[in-house]
C-alpha cells in the first residue's frame, strides 16, 4: 500500500521582502501597537492639558478686561466727583473769604457812620453810607486798610445838608 506523496523541495522564487519584514515583525507587533497607543494617548492627553491651559487664559483675560472695564467707568464717575468736590471747595472758600471780608469790615465801622447798603462781587466789597463828620469816613478808611491789609478807596463822597453820603470800595 503504498501512497502517493507530493513533496516540492525546491525553493519558491519571488517571495518579496515585504514579506520578509511582516515575518521579521510579527512577533513584536504587539509591542509595536501597545507603544504607537502610549504615544497617540500621552499627545491626546497633552493637547487636552494645553487645550485647558489656553481656555483658562482666555477666561482670565476676559476677566481683566471686565475689571478694566468697570474701573474705567468707575474712575470716570472718581474724577467727575473730584472735579464737583474742587468746584465746591471754590465756591466754598469763596464764600469764607467772603463772610471774613464783611465780618472784619462790619465789626470795624465806627458808630457815627450808617451803613445803608453793602454790595459784594466777585471779592469786591463796595460800602454805601453817610455820616455826620467826615473825619468818621477817613477812619473807617484807614482802620479797613490797617485790618484788612488791602487797598481801600474813596470812590464817591458827596455832602447833602449836614449828611456825607459815602461809597469805599474795598479791592483784592
Amino acid at each position: 500500500m503504498a501512497k502517493n506523496f507530493k513533496f516540492n523541495l525546491l525553493k519558491k522564487k519571488g517571495e518579496s521582502l515585504l514579506s520578509d519584514v511582516g515575518l521579521f515583525f510579527n512577533p513584536y507587533a504587539k509591542y509595536i501597537i501597545i507603544i504607537t497607543q502610549l504615544l497617540v494617548l500621552s499627545v491626546f492627553f497633552i493637547k487636552i492639558v494645553l487645550d485647558q491651559s489656553i481656555i483658562d487664559l482666555k477666561e482670565a483675560i476676559d476677566q481683566k478686561n471686565q475689571i478694566i472695564l468697570a474701573s474705567q467707568t468707575m474712575t470716570q464717575s472718581n474724577n467727575l466727583l473730584l472735579d464737583k468736590i474742587q468746584q465746591t471747595d471754590s465756591i466754598l472758600r469763596n464764600i469764607d473769604e467772603s463772610y471774613k471780608l464783611i465780618s472784619t469790615t462790619l465789626g470795624n465801622i465806627p458808630q457815627s457812620v450808617t451803613i445803608n447798603r453793602i454790595s459784594l462781587q466777585d471779592q469786591k466789597l463796595i460800602l454805601f453810607g453817610q455820616t455826620y463828620e467826615p473825619e468818621d469816613i477817613q477812619k473807617l478808611q484807614k482802620r479797613l486798610e490797617k485790618k484788612l491789609q488791602k487797598k481801600i478807596k474813596l470812590q464817591k463822597i458827596e455832602k447833602e445838608a449836614n449828611l456825607y453820603y459815602f461809597e469805599i470800595f474795598v479791592a483784592q
